[in-house]
């Protein structure tokens, strides 16, 4: 059970993520102006465009990917690292660009000015939460890497309205590391009196959710509020460790928005079947299913998730019907042998190795460069849960499961370091978890809803318009119900009372079958 919620200040809480860049603009602008001379390309470049070359104009990729979320310092020398610009650290009363702190000092400088004429605004989405969350009896948090925190809290007219604070300031005297470490985010939690593992974290920049994920919160949300590459951003928070990542935080509470929403609290899909009848309407559908803990039940050994003969055929009668997709973290060969169906599509690997009828098969452009670090994770891991009963490593073609569900209660947290250790060794790659499971992926922007979407785009699935409906059970299901938040219909088999995205709930993986028994009888009555 969730008793906390600490949120990231600037573009969570606060919106002052357009001054923040206008100043940092400013400032590396003018530094790269003073470099460039005539062959500055500031006047060439978007603002929205990716990342310059060494003498382009700052621009909203750079500040995503070097400033966002870091102590000012830090930040100043990653971007600079980027541009292969070296320039000495210098004293903290430089006022001149020629060094890192003249830089940090120039932009507070500017920021400064800007606090000065403007009432800091804040986002809706999450002043609903926060009030949800209060009148829940949840506690929360806020922290900040900017030293100006408790003016920007007060200026937003916040001031008390949160029961910790962890400014940069705090950071830089208690020797807090930045992130991605996840240093302030755990302080946060302490001085609420409440475990990580009791904790959510809400965060808009990649070394915020990574922070999250190395902190082993409960859950990190991701809160996505870019508008021109938000597809691109919403992959890179769930590739950096976000749970969850939505575009409103409202996204989080029940429709009557009383509570969280829960995979407890959602309505069930016979209770909805009308409702389900409209949203499909006269489209045709492109259904897409999870496997295990969806078309089987969740067993002890993963070896044993056998698929029910019934399920098979209410799979195979559903594909006559309409163009069908299993989207599973197995293996592509074993969750096509364990169905056995021609007629439907399959990605494995967490959609890392898609194929289909026709002799469709398709990797994402550059997966295989990561064998060769999951090869050398899995010897690794192998050697560190030696000793762990109940332990065990699953090789996958693009990921590595470490299995505990028959692991000791006492030995998880020791089992949860030795993976961290390990992926810690490997910038390729990260850590997710399941249930009763870790997972060691690629490091990259590919997932369950890339797979689908892509999928949707390339192959008959996506014709004549189709509603894309996902099954699944899982937070590892998420990237799917996220791919379909605009345009879709999302299910998850009740298991746990974690937080979800999806739109309806089944009771198990008999209600699965049901469900799509009652879905193919649907279909058929639609091409009448």
């Amino acid at each position: 059970m969730l008793r906390a919620f600490i949120f990231d200040m600037d573009g969570v809480v606060t919106n002052t993520a357009v001054a923040h860049f206008t100043c940092w603009k400013e400032v590396f602008d003018g530094l790269l102006r003073s470099r460039s001379g005539d062959d500055f390309g500031g006047d060439d470049f978007r603002d929205d465009a990716p990342g310059g070359d060494n003498l382009g104009a700052f621009t909203r990729r750079d500040y995503l990917d070097h400033v966002d979320g870091i102590p000012r310092l830090a930040g100043i020398r990653a971007f600079l690292e980027s541009r292969e610009i070296d320039l000495p650290e210098g004293d903290e009363d430089d006022r001149t660009p020629a060094t890192v702190r003249g830089l940090g000092f120039l932009k507070n400088q500017c920021f400064d000015r800007w606090l000065a004429q403007n009432e800091v605004p804040t986002f809706e989405d999450t002043r609903a939460l926060i009030d949800v969350l209060k009148a829940n009896g949840v506690t929360v948090g806020i922290f900040s890497a900017s030293r100006n925190a408790n003016r920007v809290i007060e200026s937003a007219g916040l001031g008390g309205f949160f029961d910790a604070i962890v400014s940069g300031d705090d950071a830089e005297e208690q020797n807090l590391a930045a992130k991605p470490d996840p240093a302030m985010l755990v302080e946060t939690a302490r001085q609420l009196g409440i475990e990580p593992r009791e904790t959510a974290v809400v965060e808009d920049a990649l070394a915020g959710v990574e922070a999250g994920s190395r902190g082993r919160f409960a859950l990190t949300v991701g809160i996505n509020r870019q508008e021109d590459h938000a597809d691109s951003q919403r992959h890179a928070l769930r590739a950096h460790g976000a749970d969850l990542v939505v575009r409103d935080l409202r996204r989080l509470l029940t429709a009557d928005g009383s509570g969280l929403r829960t995979v407890g609290n959602l309505p069930a899909v016979w209770d909805r079947q009308d409702e389900l009848v409209s949203q499909i309407g006269s489209r045709p559908l492109a259904v897409f299913l999870d496997y295990d803990g969806t078309l089987t039940p969740i067993v002890r050994n993963h070896r044993k998730a056998h698929i029910s003969d019934k399920m098979v055929e209410a799979v195979a009668q559903l594909a006559e019907q309409c163009p069908t997709a299993i989207i599973s973290g197995r293996d592509l060969d074993d969750v096509r042998d364990r169905v056995g169906l021609d007629s439907v599509f399959y990605a494995g690997s967490h959609g890392f190795d898609i194929a289909g009828p026709g002799g469709l098969k398709m990797r994402p452009e550059g997966a295989e460069k990561f064998l060769r670090p999951i090869a050398e994770a899995e010897q690794d891991l192998r050697r560190a849960i030696e000793g762990i009963d109940g332990a065990e490593v699953e090789r996958k073609t693009f990921s590595i499961a470490v299995h505990f569900r028959n692991a000791a209660e006492e030995d998880v947290e020791r089992l949860e370091s030795a993976v961290d250790e390990v992926v810690g060794r490997h910038a390729d790659l990260r850590r997710s978890r399941g249930k009763k499971v870790l997972q060691v992926e690629p490091r990259a922007e590919w997932n369950k809803g890339k797979a689908i979407e892509w999928l949707l785009a390339n192959t008959r699935l996506g014709e004549r318009d189709a509603l894309p409906l996902y099954i699944g059970d899982d937070i590892t299901d998420e990237d799917a119900f996220a791919a379909l938040a605009d345009d879709g219909i999302s299910i998850v088999v009740k298991d746990g009372g974690y937080i979800t995205t999806a739109d309806y709930a089944l009771e198990n993986s008999a209600d699965v079958g049901r469900f799509l028994v009652w879905l193919s009888e649907c279909v058929e009555k639609q091409a009448r």
